[in-house]
This record gives C-alpha cells, structure tokens and sequence, in this order.
C-alpha cells in the first residue's frame, strides 16, 4: 500500500474513535445532571454538548469533534491526492472532498445551536443532509462510472459493489428523510423557551444523528475504490 492508502486507514481510524470517545464521554456526564440517560432517539446532539463557555476545560469536547469530524473529511483529500498521483479523475474527487469538509463544518456548528433557536436549527439540519444526500449521489454516478477513472483500473467487480453500499446508504437516508412524522416538528419545541416534547421517537433527533452515521459510512464506497 502507498503512504496515503495508509493515511487514509489511519484519519478513518482515528476519526472514528475520537468521535465515539467524546460522545461516550459526553453521555456519561448528561446521565450525571440527574436527566434521563441520553438516547440518540430522542436527544439532540447539541444536547449531549458539554461545552460551556466560563470552563475552559470544556473547549475540549468540542475540539476533539471537530478533529474527529476533520480526519474522516481528511480521508476524502487523501483519496484525492492519491487519485491525483494515478492520473484519475482529479476534479470530482476534490469535489467529493469539499463536500465532505464542507459537511463537517455544517455538523459542528449545529452541535451549537440550541433548539430555542429553532429556525436556524432547522436550516443547518436540511443543509447537513443536503450535503450528505449529495455526496451520496455524486459518489453513485461517478465512483461506478465505467468513463471515470480514480487509484485503481476500473473492475466491474469493484463498481457493482460500490453501487451496492452507496444504494443501501441511500435506503438508509431515504428512510431517515421521509419519515412522516416530519409534519409534527413544529410541535417538539416550544420556540420562546427550552422547553422540548419528547415524543419516544424524535424525528429531527434520529434525522441528525443518523447522517452523522451516514457521514461515517460514506467511506465505505471510498474505501473500496482506495483499495480495489
């Protein structure tokens, strides 16, 4: 394997783990506040969010995050980089990756933003899963793309796998998007105070917090192209 097939395995590693790390952290001490035990059914991620501006020592929790969300973006830049190097398709793998960092930034900021301000909540939530449901349908069309050539010569082995994952991520963001219960998000939150329905099964809650898991699972597909 080359340095930056390497690099990719590492930044996805790491990535991975900072980001269970901290939020096993973070759930662990929401528990301690005397709440109910955090459920990412239910819960926000802004809400497991320990960062509280006079403790310094809570800057730590949103750094690790944002690390944790910028190798797995990192990995995108490796992919490209190394793409560069076999000649590929250049362009749309830097495309891919400025999604992706793009899509880091969009979470992070949102683990801020309290549901009392639930219009900008809202925006930042659609723009996330626009980004992923875009990343998603340019990695469909282009990485199983006979015409487009990234590390590894086109195997129509390797293409009908990557459309395989990529189809079920989009089941799985389909499924997270067309919930019905979409209609009642106006009914979780009590706009002038932080004061939240908690229905068992909070739709936005699941929305976020499962395209953070699709965020995590675009690498996959990516993967299989680094390698195959």
């Amino acid at each position: 394997m080359s340095e930056l097939q390497y690099a990719f395995l590492l930044g996805a590693f790491l990535g991975i783990i900072l980001l269970v790390g901290v939020y096993l952290f973070e759930g662990r001490s929401f528990s301690k506040t005397g709440n109910d035990k955090y459920n990412i059914f239910r819960y926000f991620p802004f809400e497991i969010n320990c960062f509280k501006r006079n403790n310094k020592a809570s800057y730590i929790y949103p750094v690790v995050q944002l690390i944790g969300t910028l190798l797995i973006s990192s990995c995108f830049l490796f992919f490209a980089i190394e793409t560069w190097h076999n000649g590929g398709a250049l362009i749309i793998s830097f495309i891919l990756f400025a999604i992706s960092f793009l899509t880091a930034l969009t979470y992070n900021a949102l683990t801020f933003i309290k549901l009392s301000n639930y219009q900008l909540h809202l925006i930042f939530a659609v723009i996330f899963v626009c980004l992923n449901l875009l990343e998603l349908v340019l990695s469909l069309f282009f990485l199983t793309n006979a015409n487009y050539y990234f590390v590894n010569p086109t195997h129509q082995g390797t293409q009908i796998a990557v459309f395989i994952i990529i189809f079920i991520i989009l089941i799985f963001e389909a499924v997270l998007m067309f919930n019905p219960s979409y209609k009642r998000w106006n009914k979780m939150v009590k706009v002038d105070a932080e004061i939240f329905n908690r229905p068992r099964f909070n739709y936005l809650a699941m929305l976020e917090w499962g395209n953070l898991i699709i965020y995590v699972l675009n690498l996959i597909p990516l993967g299989v192209m680094m390698y195959f």
